[in-house]
């Protein structure tokens, strides 16, 4: 039985973010080990979040831009972004920055194995896995259960954001580099709401994503004929080849995630609320949830952090949450009434929950009235 200070259940974007400000911090001598099944040696996945200051993952930003480009039947636009970026990290770039930072402290490590069961103890906690048993004052999981939180969240809403990407590189130069396309609603809503974002790597290659809202997912050839149709007719693409793929789900619900597992399981990641529910970004809200869980620890307190929206955003976003879940096809107006009536800061400032009282009614009231009543009358009664 191994010992440690603390162990990090997952070795994703929450676990070595937290492994990450931990040895940046006056905890930096502290033994931590990380678990993960996976030796995250492939790019999985890609971030991407807006922000106006720098990060201490500047060097490992792929791809900056600079606008966005918006795409409905409302309107056709490309927003100047101001004093934001909006910036794309890979998966691979990320593990492998990381974990490179890792090396140069010997009292952080790295075990692939399958964990099994984590479980409280009287000072700790300890985590089992397929090849042992390791124990720990504090242990931070990012394991995700999915079942076990629709479980949980019966009485809730329950939707899941699904993503299917091609990266594809094209035999002559088609994307501006300047803009990334955020949102395209030109494809068939099916009463939920569906768009593709267009990620430009370079001027013959980009990141082609087909996104949905929605309670389940679909078969994978609905998927790659969605991708095929949008390239072939909106991008009017026909000479091109698909370099990577991408499949992710990520949940959206108004279920409150609980902080803790037990007295010394600590949840972090998704697992703990910090996907957004209303919208699905994660990385610059796991960034803010783990760097709390740092001060709580250097501070000698427990590390008890919620991730979960303040209640007031939790409101706003159950309402909308509920009228996807009903008619996601009033998505593309919402959407486009938003961008439309509002300014890019005021939107970011909405979004990441910091805007303040005035901001969110200036929000709210750029919107449909009628869905939003029908909605909050819905939740009500």
């Amino acid at each position: 039985m191994d010992k440690f200070d603390y162990i990090i259940a997952g070795g994703g974007a929450s676990g070595l973010s937290l492994a990450f400000y931990l040895s940046n911090s006056s905890l930096k001598n502290a033994k931590v080990l990380i678990i993960d099944k996976d030796q995250k040696n492939k790019n999985d996945r890609t971030w991407g979040f807006w922000t106006s200051e720098q990060t201490v993952f500047e060097s490992i930003i792929a791809y900056q831009y600079k606008n966005i480009e918006f795409i409905s039947k409302f309107t056709n636009r490309t927003i100047p972004l101001g004093e934001y970026s909006y910036n794309v990290i890979k998966g691979i770039d990320f593990y492998r920055f990381v974990r490179s930072h890792l090396s140069m402290f010997p009292n952080f490590s790295f075990i692939s194995e399958s964990i099994s069961q984590i479980n409280d103890t009287e000072n700790g906690a300890e985590v089992i896995t397929n090849q042992g048993v390791y124990t720990a004052k504090w242990v931070f999981s990012s394991i995700f259960d999915e079942k076990e939180i629709v479980k949980a969240a019966a009485s809730k809403l329950y939707l899941r954001q699904h993503f299917a990407g091609w990266v594809i590189e094209t035999s002559k130069p088609v994307f501006d580099l300047k803009s990334v396309r955020m949102f395209d609603f030109r494809t068939p809503q099916e009463n939920q709401m569906r768009f593709f974002y267009v990620i430009p790597h370079s001027e013959n290659r980009a990141l082609v994503e087909f996104t949905i809202f929605s309670e389940n997912l679909l078969e994978k050839l609905q998927y790659e004929t969605a991708l095929r149709e949008y390239i072939s007719s909106i991008l009017e693409l026909d000479d091109y080849q698909i370099i990577e793929n991408e499949f992710g789900v990520i949940p959206m619900t108004n279920f409150r995630f609980p902080s803790t597992r037990g007295k010394h399981i600590i949840n972090i990641g998704s697992a703990a609320g910090s996907s957004k529910p209303s919208s699905g970004y994660t990385f610059a809200r796991i960034q803010k949830h783990v760097k709390k869980i740092v001060e709580k620890l250097e501070q000698g307190k427990a590390p008890v952090i919620s991730a979960n929206s303040p209640i007031k955003y939790h409101l706003y976003d159950s309402v909308l949450l509920n009228i996807l879940k009903r008619n996601g096809g009033l998505s593309e107006e919402i959407f486009s009434k938003m961008f439309i009536n509002n300014n890019i800061r005021q939107i970011f400032q909405f979004l990441d929950e910091e805007g303040g009282i005035r901001n969110d009614l200036k929000i709210i009231t750029s919107l449909p009235p009628l869905p939003f009543l029908r909605s909050t009358l819905d939740l009500l009664f």
